[in-house]
């Protein structure tokens, strides 16, 4: 009886479990998309009821990576980036001075954490397939095992990765954020001078540097599974804050501490899928200001403004 007990459970997980790795190598595939291959692109990103379409271009050239993301809707923003240069193209003064920059759409898949995803997401791929901008897609569904995660869904090329589509979903499987390529090209006539501003438009040029490390002073007494610091050390943003990074493998959590002269309540505030809260506390007679950043459930930001805490030897 045992005997055909556990060949039993064997059978029911064995799919499971082929289903995971398979799952995993499909997004394997996806992250090294962005950068192994050339394309270019239109896709909409929707968030919190708000809908913008956007033109990206990549491609390597002379070996060197060039990427180009346009807003064709609103502020029409272009961000350049050559390597670790970083230029922002306003076609309205007014822009200019404001400094708006969109994000990267695929940024937060670039550092995806796929071995980790299978300790607290179940992938499942999708039996049928589905065409996205004229592509066949293989269909990835990862499903939070908490409350403290939303669930993804990924559409990818079928013949070379890319991320076609991807909709982030609360726990109740409401649609959150999304964004869908509605043409792409992957064999793109891409030269240098494509990433060149044109004359007249307003620009500003950054080089990319990572904040300095400074010894982490703070620590949680709770986080949820999956979820560790991505960095030993906190990150020197201004001369009175500090940044931490937390992250499961798919979402992550800016952390910011901030020495501060007052007291604030616990706030939050949400855009779409992305939570922010910020509370004040108290250690001894400084007043430090907490703000949390995330693509998490509200829960998950209010938890964690009240497991955090200053390391014995800082108190």
């Amino acid at each position: 009886m045992i005997r055909a007990f556990l060949t039993l459970i064997l059978c029911l997980t064995l799919p499971l479990a082929h289903a995971s790795n398979v799952g995993v190598d499909w997004l394997s595939r996806m992250v090294n998309s962005f950068d192994n291959l050339s394309y270019e692109g239109v896709f909409v990103h929707q968030e919190a009821g708000a809908m913008n379409s956007m033109r990206i271009r990549h491609g390597l050239i002379g070996g060197v990576a060039y990427e180009s993301l346009e807003d064709l809707d609103g502020q029409r923003i272009e961000v350049i980036r050559v390597d670790d240069s970083v230029i922002c193209v306003y076609k309205e003064k007014e822009d200019f001075d404001i400094g708006l920059v969109p994000n990267t759409p695929f940024k937060r898949f670039k550092k995806l954490d796929e071995g980790r995803l299978v300790q607290t997401y179940d992938i499942r791929i999708a039996d049928n397939h589905k065409r996205i901008a004229s592509r066949q897609a293989v269909k990835l569904t990862l499903i939070p095992k908490d409350e403290y995660r939303y669930g993804h869904s990924f559409w990818v090329d079928k013949e070379n990765g890319f991320l076609l589509k991807h909709d982030v979903l609360d726990n109740n499987g409401e649609l959150l954020e999304r964004i869908q390529f509605t043409s792409v090209n992957f064999i793109p006539d891409l030269k240098a001078e494509d990433f060149s501003p044109k004359e007249g438009l307003h620009t500003q040029q950054f080089v990319k540097s990572d904040p300095d490390p400074v010894p982490n002073r703070w620590q949680f007494e709770w986080l949820p599974q999956g979820f560790d610091l991505v960095w030993s050390n906190a990150r020197k943003m201004n001369d009175t804050t500090n940044m931490m990074l937390l992250s499961d493998g798919m979402s992550t959590v800016s952390v910011f501490v901030e020495e501060s002269d007052r007291k604030r309540p616990q706030t939050l505030m949400n855009l779409g899928a992305t939570i922010a809260g910020e509370k004040s506390i108290q250690v001894g007679d400084q007043t430090y200001l907490l703000t949390l950043v995330g693509e998490v459930p509200a829960q998950t930001i209010q938890r964690l403004m009240t497991a955090i805490m200053p390391k014995a030897e800082y108190d």
